[in-house]
């Protein structure tokens, strides 16, 4: 068996365990006085990996990154895909990093000259995406360094992304792919047997059909085919076997669908349900139609309006029946 030069670094184990297709998250129940800090130095051995944590589960708002006990967090991690015959860095890269165009980058993040084809039997890390939301007054050059330190430049991202803005609003998004994600041996053995424990490979089957049938939603939207967005959906929701991220997905396709089916009641519960699982999940100006932001914009306002009454609801003293 033959590996990258990247995949060298990584246990067997590791790589069998982790040769599960896209790059993906999985999640992580809060203990108590647990922190976004200290499962970063829990699961990559890095408390400064924190930043990776906090960007894939959407909060945007700086604090201390303590946590609820018993909040469900998800834990970005690097996948590895074996190169089969016929396979290309484009087609790879139109596979995992969502366009073939970004086939360059796919080889250099595997330290490999994009130049030589990948040979059967390779085995290449599959970088996870995080979806950086830009705050007020953050810079492209602030999020470069964030998360690559000094190992790439401000332009690597910017073509990585396809743009050739240098400023951002806040609300945009910028997608930023990182392989140096590996966990630490202790972390890999505890998730084996967490997995082992909780996961029946019915389960499995499940997921796998879940991750299919959320593509299918994203390959349907782009086909303009909203009416089978609908079904696959409701068939998806139904299954319950989506983790949180995947949910979200799920209700934001389907919201999709509704605004452009001309049904906006139906596409705000859609948004609102994704709200309620992440109150922080915002929609890029740049990258979403403004009909669907309208919309978006609106199921906002209306989950901000109910929680700002259930607190008023809460601070009002009960009053004692005579």
């Amino acid at each position: 068996m033959r590996f990258g030069r990247i995949a060298t670094t990584a246990s067997l184990a590791a790589i069998l365990f982790l040769m599960t297709g896209a790059a993906a998250a999985f999640p992580h129940i809060a203990r108590s006085g647990e922190t976004l800090m200290s499962l970063a130095s829990r699961y990559y051995g890095d408390a400064d990996r924190e930043a990776v944590i906090r960007a894939a589960n959407g909060f945007v708002h700086p604090d201390d990154g303590a946590l609820t006990e018993g909040e469900r967090i998800e834990i970005p991690r690097v996948s590895f895909h074996r190169v089969q015959q016929g396979e290309t860095w484009a087609s790879l890269a139109d596979r995992y990093l969502a366009s073939s165009r970004r086939d360059s980058f796919l080889a250099e993040l595997n330290e490999v000259d994009s130049d030589v084809p990948p040979t059967e039997g390779l085995i290449i890390k599959v970088p996870y995406h995080i979806r950086h939301i830009f705050a007020a007054d953050e810079t492209l050059k602030n999020v470069t360094r964030q998360y690559y330190g000094k190992k790439r430049a401000v332009a690597w991202l910017r073509s990585y992304n396809f743009t050739r803005k240098w400023r951002f609003p806040r609300g945009s998004v910028l997608i930023v792919p990182l392989v140096d994600l590996d966990l630490t041996q202790a972390a890999q053995e505890d998730l084996a047997k967490e997995q082992k424990n909780q996961y029946s490979a019915a389960d499995a089957q499940a997921q796998k059909k879940a991750v299919q049938g959320i593509l299918l939603l994203k390959e349907l939207f782009e086909r303009g085919r909203y009416i089978e967005m609908v079904a696959v959906g409701g068939r998806l929701a139904g299954g319950g076997a989506l983790s949180i991220p995947q949910q979200i997905g799920v209700h934001k396709y389907m919201a999709y669908a509704y605004v452009a089916l001309d049904e906006p009641t139906l596409a705000v519960e859609e948004f609102i349900a994704a709200l309620e699982l992440q109150p922080e999940m915002e929609l890029s100006p740049i990258t979403t139609s403004p009909k669907i932001l309208v919309v978006y914009k609106d199921a906002r306002q209306r989950v901000q309006k109910a929680g700002a009454a259930q607190k008023t609801k809460r601070a009002q003293p009960e009053i004692e029946a005579p």
